[in-house]
């Protein structure tokens, strides 16, 4: 079964030290490292050692899923993405105001996907050329 990380690659994500240090709440300088790993990200801190966090935790990763999500190209493949999405949903933990979020932008897409259809079906010609019976 395809995965959203087939789609997504994290070890692509412009991480900071300074975002690291907010997200985690503590100062820059407790930071010593960091490592973008294939599925977590490793920070190693002067306080506590190593720490991993999710790149799902972060918000690169869901700016991530909305512009895989706006850059579908038909409907099909709005449809994989949705199902990627459901097991995604189903398997990892996500706030609740997250999952709307993913939701309105996944329908955003379909109904933009069915305006250019219904729009490109009216203004296709005819493919039959017009005879006139005499």
């Amino acid at each position: 079964m395809r995965q959203l990380l087939q789609l997504i690659n994290p070890r692509q994500f412009e991480i900071s030290l300074s975002y690291l240090a907010t997200y985690l709440g503590i100062a820059q300088d407790c930071i010593l490292r960091f490592e973008q790993w294939a599925n977590v990200l490793f920070v190693h801190r002067k306080d506590r050692g190593g720490q991993f966090i999710s790149y799902r935790d972060l918000i690169q990763w869901l700016e991530a899923c909305v512009q895989t999500i706006r850059t579908c190209p038909n409907h099909q493949a709005l449809q994989e993405l949705g199902q990627l999405l459901k097991n995604e949903l189903q398997r990892f933990t996500y706030a609740a105001d997250t999952i709307a979020y993913l939701r309105r932008m996944w329908q955003q897409r379909k109904a933009q996907l069915d305006l250019d259809l219904n729009l490109r079906s009216f203004y296709t010609p005819n493919p039959q050329p017009l005879t006139l019976n005499p």
